[in-house]
């Protein structure tokens, strides 16, 4: 490796001493930091990376105990990769994990004393830009911190309590087989696990689950990877407000409003004046200016849980009025794609905040703001989702581009037409022209959801 262990070029009691020594990694390589001479293949052993910067940058010994990686400065090293977006913005391309769950163990803990807790308290985090076709050992190091769970921000920490409580609460109910990534915004349990027919026991109940470990969600480590991202807005508590989760802040703030139609929220918020055109965002400003932000500003909450807001309209019958599509997909990258790596298993896995107008009972037409609600796509229709995508991945590549998923052969989603007119086409991988298309939510399947998750189940 270079260099002895008893001659490190840093203090390992000292945590000042390692994260300077860690910085002069940021802005370089492991190729031009080290002398390694190969890294294997992430894609096959996701912690390679991560192994490489212990071994070969700070020349650790490599181990599995819990212990932190610099026990004696009481320091964990995590490594996580970035990605930058098809805009240009760095993003995290996967979640941070913290640590393993003993679903034996966990229901005896309080949030404060969890083996969580302890495990987050001081996180060195290394941050790099993956990039595809790339040796691992030319990924360059973007950023280099020392994070804690206890020293987020008050909001941030409410929120994180939460969502490891309502995980630790299924557990204490005997629903540990029940624990989904949808449940939480910011920490989840996510699975894991060497083959997907892996389980562990749980204490209340016969019914063995999926080994599962505790995360920071991907949508947080952007937004606290980039910290303070130019535009973005948190929203402002007041003193009755400070202890609230997201979810209870959210409700507080749109609750007086209840009941009322789009055009008096429009009118009490100054976007419709007499004599000028009602704006056609008018719901999405309204739903900026009921939670105290700024009309381009991006929500900093929002943005760490990965929430999308939506205006649904729901008719009557409970049947949205509108559906609600995905940007349309590219038949050559579809074909290339698994579902998993796709745009569209992003847009599922991403968390939704439905501002709902139903349609008033004795007039036609007007809707009124009648609830809020958090939405994501449970686990296991993830994988119907996950059907529809592979089925019309196979269409395209045996040429049948014509041929959509319809939503008789999906409980969840189909595929149509997303173009101006016939004439909008794409190519496909035949080499013929064929319509624009996109992913479509099925009117039922949301129709069922939102009464799903607007009736407290």
């Amino acid at each position: 490796m270079g260099k002895k262990a008893d001659n490190l070029p840093y203090d390992r009691t000292d945590r000042q001493s390692i994260y300077h020594y860690a910085i002069d990694l940021r802005g370089s390589t492991l190729r031009e930091k080290t002398d390694a001479d190969e890294i294997s293949d992430i894609r096959r052993n996701k912690g390679s990376f991560g192994s490489a910067v212990e071994t070969h940058y700070f020349m650790l010994d490599l181990n599995n105990e819990s212990e932190a990686d610099f026990k004696e400065a009481g320091l964990e090293l995590k490594t996580t990769p970035l990605k930058r977006n098809k805009d240009g913005r760095l993003a995290a391309k996967e979640r941070l994990e913290l640590g393993m769950i003993d679903y034996m163990q966990v229901v005896h803990e309080t949030f404060e004393t969890s083996h969580l807790m302890e495990k987050a308290e001081d996180i060195l985090l290394i941050s790099y830009l993956w990039m595809p076709d790339t040796d691992p050992l030319d990924y360059r190091v973007e950023l280099v911190e020392i994070v804690s769970l206890p020293g987020l921000p008050e909001g941030d920490l409410a929120q994180i309590k939460a969502d490891w409580e309502t995980v630790v609460d299924k557990v204490r109910d005997g629903r540990a087989h029940e624990i989904s990534g949808s449940d939480t915004l910011y920490l989840e349990a996510c699975t894991k696990g060497a083959k997907a027919t892996d389980r562990r026991k749980q204490p209340y109940s016969p019914i063995e689950a999926k080994p599962r470990a505790w995360a920071l969600k991907a949508s947080f480590m952007t937004a606290m990877s980039n910290r303070i991202i130019e535009g973005m807005q948190s929203i402002e508590r007041g003193q009755d407000e400070q202890e609230m989760t997201l979810i209870q802040l959210v409700r507080h703030r749109f609750e007086p409003y209840f009941g009322l139609t789009e055009e008096e929220l429009g009118e009490r918020f100054g976007y419709i004046k007499p004599g000028a055109r009602k704006p056609k965002n008018l719901c999405a400003l309204v739903t900026r200016r009921i939670l105290g932000v700024s009309d381009d500003a991006k929500i900093e909450e929002f943005e760490k849980a990965g929430i999308k807001p939506k205006t649904m309209r729901i008719k009557r019958n409970g049947t949205p009025k509108e559906s609600v599509s995905f940007p349309r997909f590219d038949y050559f990258e579809l074909v290339e794609t698994p579902f998993e790596d796709s745009d569209f298993a992003g847009y599922l896995d991403q968390k939704y905040l439905f501002v709902i107008y139903r349609e008033d009972n004795s007039e036609r037409g007007l809707y009124r703001l009648a609830d809020v609600a958090f939405w994501q796509m449970p686990d296991d229709d993830l994988e119907e989702a996950e059907r529809c995508y592979e089925e019309m991945r196979r269409r395209v590549a045996c040429g049948h581009a014509e041929n959509s998923v319809k939503s008789s052969e999906n409980r969840c989603c189909h595929v149509r037409p997303h173009g101006r007119d016939s004439r909008d086409t794409l190519p496909t991988p035949q080499g013929d022209q064929v319509v624009k298309k996109c992913f479509w939510l099925n009117a039922q399947y949301l129709k069922t959801e939102i009464a799903r998750i607007t009736s407290g189940e």
